[in-house]
């Protein structure tokens, strides 16, 4: 019998691979009638999408919260995120990729939250969806996790601006 993390994992890639057949057949077609592929940012909010919004928060749909804002280049928003990341000690980075992290912060009763990044540089924005791995309530750990990660990303960006000005 398969587990629920693994049927979930198994899910979570399945969408994955959908969301890319998906914009790659947008894209094939998009040639033949003009119509446009979908925008980096309209396969971010597909890919992180929240489905149980009782333990998920993310930057297209929970009230409040907003994308990261960055200048520069994807490189310079992947620094900052892992600066920012640097000063969160319960973080562990466990999957990157140029325009993408993946984070496991672990609460200080074990419980395991991921973080997903995803970086689009045309909008000059970072994407994220943090979630509970276990449960379908997180009592908004994750919100307000992310509030915090906010503030923390915004110190950073702002000093790194500091920094290069002077």
């Amino acid at each position: 019998m398969e587990t629920t993390e693994n049927h979930l994992a198994r899910l979570k890639s399945i969408h994955a691979l959908a969301s890319l057949m998906l914009a790659a057949a947008f894209s094939a077609h998009a040639s033949e009638d003009g119509v446009k592929p979908p925008s980096s940012r309209q396969v971010n909010q597909e890919t992180l999408s929240c489905l149980h919004p009782g333990n998920c928060v993310n930057s297209f749909s929970s009230y409040g919260l907003e994308a990261l804002a960055f200048e520069g280049n994807s490189e310079q928003a992947m620094a900052f995120l892992r600066a920012t990341l640097a000063t969160f000690p319960e973080a562990t980075i466990i999957n990157t990729a140029p325009l993408y992290l993946e984070v496991i912060f672990t609460t200080t009763i074990g419980f395991k939250d991921q973080i997903e990044f995803r970086i689009d540089e045309p909008s000059k924005r970072i994407d994220y969806r943090s979630r509970s791995k276990l449960g379908l309530y997180d009592f908004n750990k994750n919100r307000s996790r992310m509030q915090d990660f906010s503030a923390s990303f915004k110190t950073v960006t702002v000093n790194a601006q500091k920094d290069g000005k002077n």
